[in-house]
């Protein structure tokens, strides 16, 4: 059955992350490699809405075109949405961590600030590449760390990102060796934007 519609997809433009600069440890040359990735996942989502729009507005649904597309979409727009969470959660020294909204709330669950970083730089340093998500329900409260291999795929249903952990090796491997990850992790986590965090609990 042929359906008529005129679908305009929306077009994304990259976030300007140009103050991320001095942050410890991680380079401004790694920056700005990490960057130009992000800017090739936008390019590519963009491209591939625009696309689907196209076979989806000429009643192409059943093209084998159109579904692999579909399978596709999910790989190309949570790569530009989980580099942007990573971004956004950066800053130069990061911030103040103790007394923050984010502190109070995993101190009460882990036990303790540091419990809760144990558990998240345990679960970043397991082997292979990945996400490290530090995830919220908002239906119980319950904060965990979570490990996403693939982009689209082993998001848990319905949970809020609070921290977002690049460990593909692009993320460091510009200024540090591939073998360096607990040292990217140890930069990482001097840079962390706590207030960006604790404003995602809302």
């Amino acid at each position: 059955m042929s359906v008529s519609q005129s679908y305009t997809p929306t077009v994304y433009a990259a976030k300007d992350y140009s103050h991320i600069k001095g942050l410890v440890g991680i380079t401004d040359e790694q920056i700005a490699v990490h960057l130009k990735l992000y800017q090739g996942y936008v390019n590519r989502t963009n491209a591939l809405l625009a696309k689907l729009a196209g076979l989806a507005n000429s009643g192409q649904h059943a093209d084998s075109s159109y579904q692999e597309l579909k399978r596709r979409a999910g790989w190309e727009w949570n790569g530009m949405r989980l580099h942007e969470y990573y971004f956004d959660n950066l800053a130069p020294g990061g911030g103040a961590l103790e007394g923050s909204r984010f502190a109070e709330r995993v101190a009460a669950q882990f036990g303790s600030v540091d419990a809760w970083k144990a558990d998240l730089l345990g679960t970043a340093k397991a082997p292979g590449v990945g996400w490290v998500i530090t995830y919220l329900d908002a239906h119980s409260g319950q904060i965990w760390n979570h490990w996403v291999t693939e982009h689209e795929i082993g998001h848990p249903a319905g949970a809020t990102p609070i921290l977002v952990l690049d460990v593909w090796e692009h993320a460091f491997t510009v200024y540090l060796k591939p073998t360096d990850r607990p040292k990217y992790l140890d930069d990482f986590c001097a840079n962390i934007n706590w207030d960006v965090v604790s404003q995602r609990l809302a």
